[in-house]
């Protein structure tokens, strides 16, 4: 049974508006880290792609990412790398809750870390992000946000989604320079507060007696890996600390094997991409088009974009039972358009202006964060506009200079 959802209208004149640690394995373990890692490599060449990275899916795959540390619960937080001194995380999890002080002794005893990232250091990662950019385009003709993202942010050693963050927040910055010229983006306060913040995490440290990072660091993870409360009973003939020992093993293999095999999001253009549909809702496009009355007359004004939501509930009772199994099912988009006389596919752009499309891009944070830097980035590919994306000169250093300069030549 097929039924439609969210009947919506827009229109193509602009007429309407659209409705529509520390703790890290021991050191024993990083030979059989070694040992495991190499035979991974033999057991996973890939026959179809030129890439180096052992099982990698994709040609531009030049990059091996870094799994988390072993007891870390965020799949997406980086290795702990810092020269700061903390306390592990098993240690400051299994602290003891009850007692006279309510403070910390110490910043390794709260396990924390003070850190602070500079303009300096968001115009390097948006540097990087364009150098990338520009050079993947030229050697691999093919470019992905996602890929470039995960890479920037392995090599600050940072979270992706902040990353993202900073890139769009940079390009955004940029837009506004090139845009509106006039409008003045104080440089020189920002300057005031990186030197100021910097200054307290050196007297913080010197306060503790303990070593300062010296960089930006992500705040150490707190989230541990469920463990679970089930004894299994072993014999005593066998080795407990080699047991545990190969089980860490075995989950960095395992971790490292999903990271190398990843497929990331190839950048392309939304408007000549059709959204994937199932063959009744073919069907049912195929039917529309013989019989111009089956949706009413109206449906086909050359003005209005009529757009709706096919659903098939037969394939949603499949794809809630695949779920409640915890098996992989792909839901297909079945979004369609009725314009200029037609019933075809909605392209992607077309389906993320309505409801259940925009659900999809919000809800895949990364894809959300570095938005308008992918937008703009595919307007310079495929429309040729040069001003959409990059750097707006001049730099931020030759404008708080000049701010100066006018400044101390203004009569007061």
């Amino acid at each position: 049974m097929l039924y439609s959802r969210h009947f919506l209208q827009s229109t193509t004149r602009g007429a309407a508006t659209s409705r529509l640690h520390q703790h890290q394995p021991a050191n024993v373990l990083r030979a059989h880290f070694a040992t495991a890692r190499n035979s991974k490599q033999k057991a996973d060449k890939s026959s179809s792609t030129s890439s180096t990275i052992p099982g990698a899916q994709q040609e531009f795959v030049k990059t091996r990412f870094e799994p988390p540390d072993s007891e870390c619960g965020d799949p997406e937080h980086p290795p702990w790398k810092s020269r700061v001194k903390l306390i592990s995380a098993e240690d400051f999890e299994m602290r003891p809750r009850a007692g006279s002080n309510e403070e910390f002794e110490s910043l390794h005893d709260a396990r924390i870390v003070l850190s602070w990232l500079t303009k300096q250091d968001r115009d390097n990662i948006y540097q990087d992000y364009l150098n990338m950019m520009e050079e993947m385009r030229e050697k691999e003709n093919v470019t992905s946000h996602d890929y470039i993202v995960r890479v920037i942010a392995q090599k600050y050693n940072m979270k992706i989604i902040r990353a993202a963050a900073i890139i769009e927040l940079e390009h955004n910055e940029h837009r506004i320079r090139a845009e509106d010229p006039d409008r003045k983006l104080h440089y020189d306060v920002q300057a005031y507060v990186d030197k100021k913040i910097q200054e307290h995490i050196k007297a913080a440290y010197e306060e503790y007696d303990e070593i300062s990072p010296g960089e930006f660091v992500e705040q150490p993870y707190t989230m541990l890996k469920d463990k679970t409360s089930k004894v299994t009973p072993i014999s005593d003939i066998h080795n407990i600390d080699g047991l545990y020992e190969k089980t860490l093993v075995r989950e960095r293999e395992e971790a490292q094997h999903q990271l190398d095999t990843r497929r990331y999001i190839e950048d392309f253009d939304e408007r000549t991409r059709n959204v994937s549909m199932s063959k009744d809702c073919e069907r049912l496009v195929e039917k529309a088009n013989e019989d111009t009355e089956m949706f009413g007359v109206d449906r086909y004004n050359d003005r209005w974009r009529y757009v709706a939501h096919i659903i098939d509930t037969k394939e949603e009772k499949k794809l809630l039972k695949a779920r409640k199994q915890f098996k992989k099912s792909k839901r297909n988009g079945n979004t369609v358009v009725s314009n200029k006389g037609k019933v075809r596919p909605a392209t992607i752009s077309e389906e993320k202006e309505v409801a259940w499309g925009k659900w999809k891009v919000t809800h895949h944070s990364h894809e959300w964060a570095y938005r308008n830097a992918k937008s703009s980035w595919l307007e310079k590919v495929t429309k040729g506009k040069t001003d959409a994306w990059g750097r707006c000169d001049p730099s931020p250093e030759d404008l708080i200079k000049t701010e100066r300069r006018i400044d101390s030549e203004t009569p007061i």
